[in-house]
């Protein structure tokens, strides 16, 4: 089957629309005022007030602004620098069942230099002692698709997978993990800001609600579970004090030199596009303007504010933006994009499987994925046996959507055992029976 920009729109469409009739837990905002903190913060963090509309874009927004180098270098990973109450909206229509706060916390970018991100903790109205890291697949180039943004706005369109966790009465936190450049696929990047982001709000919140000994899980899927998974790899060596006691991880690009030439001339050769273009933020040794020709720097201005498959944000989508089934090839001076020494470094530095996990990871994969080659979902399970950690593998019959929603449930009750203490299934000696793949 061929498809074409239509087709592609209308199932944009029909997901979004599902999406809204699956969102459960939005309906009228939660009575009595938020309030300022849920906790003690720091007399360094500076109050700002709750944002109304007219939202400010993040360039406009004193609330996004980079402190000065010299004072984030005085700042330990996870400080909190400012913070806020917000109404957190849903699905543009309605109002997420949870009080919320949006702070400001120093982490540290692809190139070690420190940062301040920002990240979203979700409380609903009868917290557990739970946390959950959720790690939105915003997968954006552009400010306006950072999850701070789009619950905001009510924009988020994975607002299902973030009420199920609510629904349990879990704390969940929303960081923006590309950092302020937004900076799509830096790997590292993201695992700093996640895991720099749960150290902010254990700081942030009431001693009855997070404490050193609350056990904390990451969960994400494509975009997401990428992010989690690099949270998870960099823990042991960068924040071993995190109690992180399970990971649910679905549909991640473990290998994106094989992911680019996959995708490269077929219906989703944009988000390869996008790729390059978000590597580029973290990496500067990938010089743009001598890899692009002049077709590619007009490619370049046209997808810099994109975001992949976020339509209520009301931006480009590169899957919409004429790049289907483009070669790379025609964009470039250089023949073979991949085989550029800067590239391929920093390919290789965004691979996954690098490092084992400090916690047993559920991870499901679609079998017919015509965007994450299944061959990268085996051979990364096998790695991470090879580091010894718990596999629970899960093949998804159907592609990337049906295997986000197929394995919701599934991911949630996995993480409620992975709280409740209780062991891990392992698939990792049938893993290493069914795969002829090698780590």
């Amino acid at each position: 089957m061929r498809w074409n920009r239509p087709s592609v729109l209308l199932l944009c469409l029909v997901l979004a629309l599902a999406g809204l009739l699956l969102g459960g837990c939005v309906s009228a905002p939660l009575p009595g005022a938020t309030p300022a903190a849920p906790g003690r913060t720091p007399s360094s963090a500076i109050a700002y007030p709750a944002p109304g509309p007219p939202y400010a874009a993040t360039a406009a927004d004193p609330f996004y602004q980079q402190p000065s180098p010299t004072r984030l270098t005085r700042l330990a990973p996870g400080a909190l620098i400012r913070y806020r109450p917000i109404a957190a909206r849903a699905w543009r229509i309605s109002h997420v069942q949870a009080r919320a706060w949006q702070f400001v916390y120093r982490s540290t970018n692809t190139r070690g230099q420190p940062v301040a991100d920002v990240a979203t903790l979700l409380v609903p109205p009868e917290p557990r002692s739970r946390l959950l890291s959720y790690q939105v697949a915003y997968d954006a180039l552009d400010a306006r698709c950072a999850p701070s943004q789009e619950i905001v706005h009510g924009s988020l369109v994975e607002q299902w997978f973030v009420s199920k966790a609510l629904r349990r009465g879990w704390p969940v936190l929303l960081p923006d993990y590309e950092g302020p450049n937004q900076a799509f696929l830096a790997g590292r990047q993201a695992g700093y800001a996640v895991l720099d982001g749960l150290r902010a709000a254990r700081r942030f919140a009431a001693d009855d609600l997070i404490t050193p000994e609350t056990p904390i899980a990451l969960w994400g899927y494509s975009g997401g579970g990428y992010a989690s998974l690099w949270a998870g790899e960099l823990a042991a060596n960068y924040a071993p004090e995190l109690p992180i006691v399970g990971i649910a991880a679905g549909g991640p690009p473990a290998d994106l030199e094989g992911l680019a030439r996959h995708l490269d001339g077929g219906i989703f050769a944009g988000v390869y596009f996008e790729a390059l273009l978000g590597l580029a933020r973290a990496y500067p040794q990938i010089d743009l303007d001598r890899l692009l020709n002049d077709r590619g720097q007009r490619m370049q201005a046209k997808l810099a504010g994109s975001c992949l498959a976020q339509e209520l944000a009301g931006v480009r989508d590169p899957l919409l933006s004429g790049y289907s089934f483009a070669d790379m090839a025609d964009y470039v001076r250089v023949d073979d994009l991949l085989a550029e020494p800067a590239v391929a470094t920093v390919a290789r530095a965004n691979r996954l499987g690098g490092h084992g996990l400090p916690a047993p990871l559920f991870y499901y994969q679609a079998r017919f994925d015509p965007l994450i080659p299944p061959n990268q979902a085996r051979t990364l399970a096998r790695r991470y046996c090879a580091a010894d950690v718990a596999v629970d593998f899960d093949w998804v019959f159907g592609e990337h959507i049906v295997a986000a929603l197929a394995n919701a449930e599934p991911a949630i009750d996995y993480l409620v055992a992975r709280f409740a203490g209780r062991p891990a299934d392992n698939d990792c000696p049938n893993i290493a029976q069914r795969s002829t793949a090698t780590p």
